[in-house]
């Protein structure tokens, strides 16, 4: 019987420590229930406070653009890295960027002069840029989708390479009266790499095509000569594309560029 009593006063002691632990753990998920219930008033105050801030900042925001775009109308030049010229709405909805003699990027509403003359004279706006610089200014999307032709779309992808100048580049450096050139076989196998199901001799008659498309483009400021090439025993003639050092790039300055890489501005596409 005493065995029996002692049993039951070790189960008794057993279950009243589990009880204690119990209580302990009830105790600590109430602590953390607390917890969670502060963390997700803070959340709740931080999101009320970042939709407070981001109402606040539109707002500022619509009073800026349509502040530019009232001063824009008046005939102002604004610096571009000031303007967001996706979100300020200007009559006829149309802006350009035009560069000063203070060498700095400017938008103002077409043609308009500015009263303050700020920045000097213009030097260029985007309208004189040549039709080939135009293209090279979209991405890769957008030029597909504003080119009529393959060869067009190709022609300002090229067109974007041309800073890049060297033995393993695109476009090779010249000396002399030669400022730049491009090979149309050099071209077709660029093609060939960067346009994925084109077979070789459809990159020939795409590089071709697309060389036409440049000296198009560029207002003949591209020109196409033809040069003997001897391989593996045989010659032939292949096509070369030149820039010579004396035409003139709108947007670059001539003086720095003739002796290699073009100095070109940001506006005209590069």
């Amino acid at each position: 019987m005493s065995r029996l009593t002692e049993r039951v006063e070790d189960l008794e002691q057993t279950v009243a420590e589990k009880n204690d632990r119990i209580a302990d753990l009830q105790q600590r998920v109430d602590t953390l229930e607390e917890r969670v219930d502060e963390a997700e008033n803070e959340i709740a105050n931080a999101e009320a406070h970042r939709e407070a801030l981001a109402r606040k900042t539109n707002a500022r925001d619509d009073r800026i653009e349509e502040l530019q775009a009232r001063e824009l109308e008046k005939g102002a030049h604004l610096l571009a890295e000031n303007v967001d010229q996706d979100r300020v709405t200007v009559e006829g909805n149309k802006l350009e960027r035009i560069t000063k003699d203070d060498g700095k990027h400017y938008f103002r509403v077409p043609g308009e002069d500015d009263a303050l003359d700020r920045g000097g004279a213009v030097t260029y706006a985007t309208a004189d840029l040549l039709p080939i610089q135009r293209l090279a200014r979209y991405d890769d999307e957008m030029l597909a989708s504003v080119s009529n032709r393959k060869p067009d779309e190709l022609a300002g992808k090229v067109w974007r390479e041309r800073d890049q100048t060297g033995r393993h580049e695109l476009w090779s450096s010249g000396s002399g009266e030669i400022r730049a050139y491009l090979d149309a076989p050099d071209l077709a196998e660029w093609i060939r790499v960067k346009e994925a199901g084109v077979s070789k001799k459809y990159s020939q008659e795409l590089a071709r095509r697309t060389m036409d498309a440049m000296h198009e483009l560029s207002k003949n400021r591209l020109g196409k000569t033809k040069r003997q090439r001897s391989k593996d025993g045989l010659s032939y003639q292949e096509t070369r594309l030149v820039l010579k050092a004396e035409v003139e790039i709108p947007g670059e300055r001539l003086s720095e560029s003739k002796g290699g890489d073009p100095t070109t501005d940001t506006a005209a596409g590069e």
